[in-house]
């Protein structure tokens, strides 16, 4: 038995200061994804938010709830009699935690728990206006993993911190002062993300280590894998740890173009462009490699078994 991934969406804004917000992207992707995969709302039995950069810095209530009860995925409590509810949480791993997702999802879905589950993830600037040195393209997305009897999906995953590393890529929200201060204001809390200049290439190091480990691990050679997933931020870090690995470049997936430079979006906007191009069904050994601060690494291994190809959606 294992968990399979039914449908991918990814959604994007512009880079306006008007564009939507990332709680506005996600529900669109949320929705997207079940209308994608032919499913109800209430079909779901799990719903897992990774997003880290919210509208104004939101953190309570959970996003989670907030998208389960605007998708009307089992609203309230308790469930109407004759129907489950839907568990939602957050979870809160920077670049890695579509992985962290998959794999709590996993451990539900693997021994028939639960049918149904769906991890969403958005990010975009919370304060536009204010923030400094956002790096982040406002990306949502969606995956829907569903329960199945056959030996396939994900097979394995890995997770490892460097706190060496730790203070390469920092961010913070820091009350300034001087924030309008010429509109008569007293200052004001700002977002400031810091990236050091070897932040990238300190984590294309340590993710290449830790994705060494993981295939001797599983017994399988850079040759054995047929597709590698990674995230889209740093810009080159999926071509570079392709080929500190040894898998070819044409086996790279990467986002389209209004996907690229996103965050915790990156890896499921990857899986898309993936699917749309058809190398993802031809694929038999699927490798997911993220990269969060941290530094923190995480890998899983997806494997199928003929062709599947995955219900699609693209969403400007």
């Amino acid at each position: 038995m294992g968990t399979c991934i039914e449908s991918v969406v990814t959604t994007s804004s512009s880079s306006s200061i008007f564009r939507r917000g990332s709680l506005h992207l996600a529900e669109a992707a949320a929705r997207a994804c079940l209308e994608r995969a032919a499913r109800r709302p209430d079909e779901l039995d799990l719903l897992v938010n990774t997003g880290v950069y919210k509208e104004k810095n939101m953190a309570e209530p959970a996003l989670a709830a907030i998208i389960q009860e605007d998708i009307h995925a089992n609203p309230g409590h308790p469930p109407r009699h004759g129907h489950h509810g839907t568990f939602s949480f957050d979870v809160s791993n920077g670049g890695c935690g579509c992985l962290t997702a998959t794999h709590l999802a996993d451990s539900f879905l693997r021994d028939g728990r639960i049918r149904l589950a769906m991890v969403v993830t958005a990010d975009a600037d919370p304060s536009p206006r204010s923030s400094r040195g956002f790096p982040f393209r406002p990306v949502a997305g969606a995956l829907l993993l569903a329960h199945t009897s056959e030996p396939v999906g994900f097979v394995g995953h890995e997770f490892r911190t460097f706190p060496e590393f730790a203070d390469l890529f920092v961010s913070r929200l820091d009350w300034d002062p001087a924030y309008h201060r010429m509109l008569g204001g007293h200052g004001g809390n700002v977002v400031e993300v810091r990236e050091d200049p070897s932040f990238a290439a300190r984590g294309i190091e340590c993710a290449v280590n830790v994705a060494q480990s993981f295939l001797a691990t599983a017994g399988l050679r850079p040759a054995d894998i047929h597709l590698l997933v990674a995230s889209q931020y740093p810009a080159d870090f999926a071509n570079s740890v392709a080929q500190a690995l040894g898998v070819g470049s044409d086996l790279v997936a990467h986002a389209r173009p209004q996907c690229r430079m996103a965050h915790t979006a990156g890896p499921m906007a990857a899986l898309e462009a993936a699917a749309a191009a058809r190398t993802f069904d031809e694929a038999t050994n699927v490798l997911f490699v993220t990269l969060g601060a941290g530094i923190t690494i995480a890998v899983a291994l997806y494997r199928k078994r003929g062709r599947s190809p995955l219900c699609l959606s693209t969403s400007a």
